[in-house]
């Protein structure tokens, strides 16, 4: 499916794009209405190894209900715009809506809107990345919470691989475990607190424990210094 206008009112910037907005280009405001592309899927770039299935199957759920109606899906979307930076090659590196974005293309909804956040393309390929690292824009570890090259980044999001502290993270804030924050990749930081205290083999067989697990965590003094920490 083809979204094949821009609405002339583009909604105003959701609270999840600030902190990408503050780190790229901290003299606009913050406010101010966001200007959308319509960019075909298959040509962005993610700047994470992998996702939470579970998550990305719940969103294609939402997508689903509303693919019906080319209006209904367009405006769904126009309040849903996906950061990215211009990079190398005027390629588009997205920031956050992986699982969106995943959902989207596994619906065969060919397109999706767009904010500019930044713009890269000037460098090099080599110091584009050692610029996006460096403003924590990228985050480089695979589906087992181990670091990589940068260089190592999938080229499409049919490349994304399954990480499943990812959607135990998703599934705890989606409970009201924490808080969703502005911060880039907060919900990985979940991940890894989660991978640290519950077993890989426990979330596997018997997800439904972790969760309770995960949510008993996340509220605990231990999670203090977590992003989105709301305690007891």
């Amino acid at each position: 499916m083809s979204l094949l206008a821009v609405s002339r009112e583009p909604a105003p910037a959701p609270p999840q794009l600030l902190g990408f907005q503050c780190a790229l280009a901290p003299h606009r405001s913050p406010s101010r209405r966001p200007e959308l592309l319509s960019v075909p899927l298959e040509d962005l770039r993610p700047t994470q190894m992998a996702v939470g299935m579970r998550a990305v199957a719940a969103k294609r759920e939402k997508v689903e209900r509303r693919a019906k109606s080319t209006r209904k899906l367009r405006r769904f979307l126009e309040n849903r715009p996906i950061p990215a930076v211009r990079g190398p090659n005027d390629d588009f590196f997205i920031l956050d809506h992986h699982h969106l974005s995943l959902a989207l293309l596994k619906s065969d909804v060919d397109e999706a809107f767009i904010n500019v956040v930044g713009d890269l393309s000037h460098l090099p390929r080599k110091r584009f990345l050692q610029k996006m690292a460096s403003l924590g824009l990228l985050h480089a570890y695979d589906g087992h919470g181990r670091p990589v090259s940068p260089t190592k980044l999938p080229e499409s999001l049919n490349d994304l691989r399954s990480d499943i502290y990812r959607d135990l993270a998703w599934s705890v804030r989606e409970a009201g475990g924490f808080a969703k924050t502005g911060k880039p990749y907060a919900e990985f930081r979940w991940a890894d607190f989660f991978r640290t205290r519950i077993t890989r083999s426990t979330v596997r067989r018997d997800f439904d424990y972790a969760h309770d697990r995960a949510m008993w965590l996340a509220r605990s003094r231990e999670a203090v210094r977590m992003p989105g920490y709301i305690g007891r």
